[in-house]
């Protein structure tokens, strides 16, 4: 399958059209072997290791019982979309391997990958668990873009909408569409959350739900034109994971947009003052980002795609250094989404984050970022 011209696209059918050509793909094991730690999982996006050495995973969902009648992002014909609370919380705990749902969250869904939003990313602040679920766009998707937490009882408790910020501000200046997805405990005790569709890093009060917006992030260049950016040949930057260093700095990954050019991917930082820089430069489709305990930056890659679609198991976990020098640790992981690590280094990493229902896992690597892994 040939991608077609940008330009002749919105931006709902160019993240349809990614996903039709990923789900298209065979899976296979990864070039070193982990161990599934837990699977069935329908589209998991966000794994978090809590300080005790226990597992939060969130993942997509499929959809419910309820309909909701949008244009097929591909088609534009109008088609049921089922809605209801199937996206969810798993928790593992590694000593006994038992498992449980602790929260049911959003999620619609008509196809896998094609049609489908819901649970996206976890944070833990003073044992408080906190998510961004499901995305917004004033075309097609129901305003379900918001930031939660979970309460004693395994409820989902709305903190703040990404939606209407997004409708009020519209940070970006572009088409009015959010997706809260990445998520962090920020040094200021703050929640902070990068949109992907909006382009933008927000500061979330976990005690009001008050959204301050950090900066604006600028496209990143393409060789194709953006019909949304004035057709200049750039695509959005598409921020997708945010991590920390010990002064307090951000560094965000990027994705970036179609056409996925192999090494336009990349990580920026902003300082402490707001300034917005280029930290790492080279990289490809970056899902997350996580620091490990052996303080260095760690990113999950995708895959590669070419004019002709998604190359199968092309997915990595990649040690992020600054400049031009990143190099892979991991390979052969199947649409991976999401890292996080134990205090020994030992790294979970989502994968199959897009595919067919029950297809998705959590697979532990022993040792990844333990400090005596030899650098490849």
């Amino acid at each position: 399958m040939t991608i077609p011209e940008e330009s002749n696209m919105n931006s709902k059918q160019i993240t349809a059209l990614v996903v039709a050509l990923v789900v298209l793909v065979t899976t296979s094991a990864a070039e070193e072997t982990g161990t599934t730690v837990i699977s069935g999982l329908n589209g998991p996006m966000g794994v978090l290791v809590a300080g005790d050495g226990h597992v939060l995973v969130i993942d997509t969902g499929i959809g419910g019982d309820d309909k909701v009648m949008l244009p097929h992002p591909l088609s534009g014909q109008t088609v049921g979309y089922g809605y209801g609370e199937s996206a969810r919380i798993v928790h593992l705990d590694p000593e006994s391997g038992e498992q449980r749902n602790i929260a049911n969250l959003s999620s619609w869904y008509f196809e896998p990958g094609i049609g489908n939003a819901g649970g996206a990313r976890l944070a833990l602040l003073d044992g408080t668990i906190y998510a961004t679920v499901g995305g917004f766009s004033e075309d097609l998707l129901p305003p379900m873009a918001s930031i939660i937490r979970i309460d004693d009882n395994g409820r989902a408790v709305h903190l703040a909408n990404a939606a209407e910020f997004e409708s009020a501000t519209n940070p970006d200046g572009l088409s009015l569409e959010s997706n809260p997805y990445g998520l962090a405990v920020g040094p200021d005790g703050n929640l902070w959350m990068v949109d992907t569709a909006g382009n933008s890093l927000v500061k979330v009060n976990p005690r009001t739900g008050e959204m301050e917006l950090v900066t604006v992030f600028d496209g990143v260049s393409s060789p194709i034109p953006h019909p949304n950016r004035g057709g200049v040949l750039e695509t959005d930057p598409a921020p997708t994971g945010i991590a920390f260093d010990g002064e307090g700095n951000a560094y965000v990954s990027f994705l970036p947009g179609i056409p996925f050019v192999p090494g336009s991917a990349k990580v920026v930082r902003v300082g402490v003052d707001g300034e917005v820089s280029d930290y790492a430069t080279g990289l490809t489709m970056i899902t997350d980002l996580r620091r490990g305990p052996d303080g260095f930056f760690y990113a999950v890659s995708f895959g590669e795609f070419t004019d002709q679609g998604a190359i199968p198991n092309s997915g990595a976990i990649v040690r992020v250094r600054e400049g031009t020098v990143s190099e892979k640790v991991l390979g052969g992981l199947s649409f991976p989404t999401s890292i996080d690590f134990s205090t020994a280094g030992d790294a979970y990493v989502t994968i199959n984050g897009i595919g067919a229902p029950g297809t998705g896992e959590v697979v532990m690597y022993k040792g990844l970022a333990s400090g005596t892994r030899p650098d490849p």
